[in-house]
């Protein structure tokens, strides 16, 4: 009721908001105000589909979240983080120009500073510990099963793949393209859903009362307003205020990282840097760092 503390498991608010974030939520934030423009906000994942098969279940899922199979209770949805772009009354629209997505916001351009300007490298990591071949794996709780993702991490190209400034990469990690090169995916070209559209071209729409629209920061790694259409206020946890300590890692609990790699988790996985950081409208790597794109 008063805070939330966030694992962050995806890149769809890079290079703001990093993957192994945690995240302070702030739960009181829109006790006595509403979300404004450039706010990041915690929501629940408005696609989530809820058991109805009974009363209980739906409370469960609602209220408490976390599955309990023994007893044939399931998960609830997980929670999202993405920026308010438009509130109630305003109008928003998506548009092409030359070559590059844009976001018109009552007839005005937006100049967006909290863009990701990179580029995503395309990688395969691996989580877990145990493999499904083993003849551990029928007794090994689900958490622990060991998992190949394909993940889009952000990557600055002027810098060596030793020395990138927001994940470590490893050369072996590399999806390559049909050409030999690493595949990468460009900030503003415009992104696709499952049957081929340009999401980045859209409305104008006028966003109704008690509704938000909603993008991530990562706008190419990044499933929002763009895909399913408004956010419902009800559905707000409440605002992303700072990142209480950051890890390395796609673990998703940080003593999994630590059994892993004993040696090198507080030397090199550890983001000591982004400990306690802020999250504001204009993040702090954009004024620490100036950057062009990429493309």
């Amino acid at each position: 009721y008063v805070f939330g503390f966030y694992h962050v498991p995806t890149g769809s608010a890079e290079p703001n908001i990093l993957v192994g974030d945690r995240i302070y939520g702030n739960k009181l934030s829109y006790l006595f105000r509403k979300p404004k423009h450039g706010d990041l906000v915690i929501f629940d994942n408005p696609e989530f589909v809820y058991d109805k098969a009974s009363a209980v279940q739906q409370w469960w899922q609602k209220y408490i979240g976390f599955p309990i199979p023994l007893l044939g209770l399931k998960g609830g949805p997980d929670n999202w983080v993405k920026r308010v772009l438009a509130c109630p009354g305003d109008t928003i629209e998506g548009r092409m120009e030359g070559g590059k997505t844009v976001i018109y916001r009552n007839g005005e351009k937006l100049e967006e500073g909290y863009i990701n300007p990179f580029p995503l490298l395309v990688q395969h990591r691996i989580t877990g510990f145990v493999y499904g071949d083993s003849m551990f794996a029928p007794i090994t709780p689900p958490l622990l099963h060991a998992y190949r993702k394909e993940l889009r991490y952000t990557y600055d190209p002027s810098k060596d793949l030793h020395d990138q400034q927001f994940y470590i990469t490893q050369p072996q990690d590399v999806v390559k393209s049909l050409r030999g090169e690493p595949a990468l995916l460009w900030p503003r070209d415009p992104s696709r859903n499952e049957f081929g559209k340009n999401v980045d071209v859209f409305g104008p729409f006028t966003v109704p009362e008690g509704k938000y629209w909603v993008q991530g920061d990562s706008r190419r790694n990044s499933r929002d307003s763009r895909f399913w259409g408004f956010l419902d206020a009800s559905l707000v946890q409440g605002r992303a205020s700072f990142i209480v300590f950051s890890l390395d890692s796609e673990e998703p609990f940080f003593l999994f990282s630590l059994l892993k790699h004993p040696l090198t988790f507080f030397t090199k996985l550890m983001r000591w840097k982004r400990t306690l950081n802020g999250l504001y409208a204009v993040p702090n790597w954009k004024k620490t760092n100036e950057t062009k794109e990429a493309k």
